[in-house]
């Protein structure tokens, strides 16, 4: 049941979190302060206990970028794509999140 929890608290918090970046451009520059803010985010719940692993990326791993994430059609139809992997059990067996946030057109 914790884990659950902590998926359904991780979640809603990272959704809650790209909702700032719906009228940013879906281009390097957002994805890099996305990633950086959810790692942030990612590294305090690590170090509180939440996460497995002796250093973050055993913990947890963000992806998200042109070829990682999104093919070039995702971004023309303005689809942010975030990969998150969380060991939440046992260090560096991930269980991974997809989160999909559509921007606002211009």
């Amino acid at each position: 049941i914790n884990v659950r929890r902590f998926f359904l608290f991780a979640e809603e918090s990272i959704k809650k979190a790209t909702e700032q970046f719906t009228f940013e451009p879906n281009d390097a520059n957002t994805w890099v302060k996305l990633q950086a803010m959810i790692e942030n985010f990612l590294t305090t719940q690590w170090r509180a206990g939440a996460l497995q692993g002796i250093k973050p990326e055993h913990a947890f791993y963000v992806s998200i970028g042109l070829g990682k994430t999104m093919t070039a059609l995702d971004i023309l139809e303005g689809r942010l794509i975030v990969e998150i992997g969380l060991a939440v059990v046992r260090p560096a067996e991930f269980i991974v999140l997809n989160f999909s946030h559509k921007m606002a057109e211009s």
